[in-house]
């Protein structure tokens, strides 16, 4: 199936699609509404084929729904008709737990993205679960997003931002026990040195993961409630 992704940044939205190498982008910001994006989409993609659509949105999403407007956005995203939008079936999931889902093999792996603001996913034994880690206070003032997102870096300068992702990692394993620790995100290029026991990856990796919200894939994982369960396509046996 040739899949197109669309991963809503505070900043840029990405896009990939099968059989197409690179990405592409469409400016977003605060005034960026669903509407917006859907039209900067089909501009960007005209001369895409794609049967399917990923999306990564940046906020609470439930039963494959959006289920609250964008913090860093603008409204227009809840109840908006993305299948009719883009004729095509669309697949809404949480930006940072389709990141998660690309990067995951098994166990327990706790996923961070670091972009305009700051997202999260824990996938736990094949359970993908969105966390909303922005308000969790990193001081007695100040909560993860305060201190993490892009604003905050270009305020307070690289190195207290570093010194603040290194503190909320912490904090972040303590309470979660990952087996991986994976980052993302925009600023995660930033990073230098890269915490100790955490991977850095690409922005792109995130298309894995928007493949395989769909059949044919090594993994498919399936909307539940809130969370996102991922079953396995059996492995062949070799006949002796």
């Amino acid at each position: 199936m040739k899949v197109l992704m669309i991963d809503v940044g505070g900043t840029n939205v990405k896009l990939m699609a099968s059989g197409h190498e690179g990405y592409r982008k469409v400016p977003s910001g605060r005034g960026f509404t669903a509407a917006k994006m859907v039209k900067g989409v089909l501009a960007a993609t005209k001369d895409w084929e794609y049967e399917a659509v990923s999306l990564g949105f940046p906020g609470l999403v439930r039963e494959g729904c959006i289920a609250r407007n964008p913090l860093n956005l603008s409204g227009g995203w809840m109840d908006f008709d993305f299948d009719k939008a883009f004729k095509r079936p669309v697949r809404i999931i949480n930006d940072a737990a389709m990141q998660a889902l690309a990067r995951y093999e098994s166990g327990r792996m706790l996923f961070v993205g670091l972009g305009t603001s700051v997202g999260a996913a824990l996938i736990a034994d094949d359970t993908i679960v969105p966390i909303e880690i922005g308000i969790m206070r990193l001081s007695k003032s100040e909560g993860f997003m305060d201190r993490l997102s892009k604003e905050a870096m270009n305020s307070h300068g690289k190195a207290r931002w570093q010194k603040a992702v290194v503190r909320a990692l912490a904090v972040l394993r303590d309470v979660f026990w990952p087996d991986h620790v994976a980052l993302g995100g925009g600023n995660a290029k930033y990073l230098d040195p890269v915490p100790e026991g955490c991977e850095r990856g690409d922005n792109q990796d995130a298309f894995r993961g928007a493949l395989r919200l769909w059949p044919g894939t090594d993994m498919l994982a399936e909307v539940q409630t809130t969370t996102w369960r991922i079953t396995r396509k059996p492995v062949r046996k070799e006949s002796k």
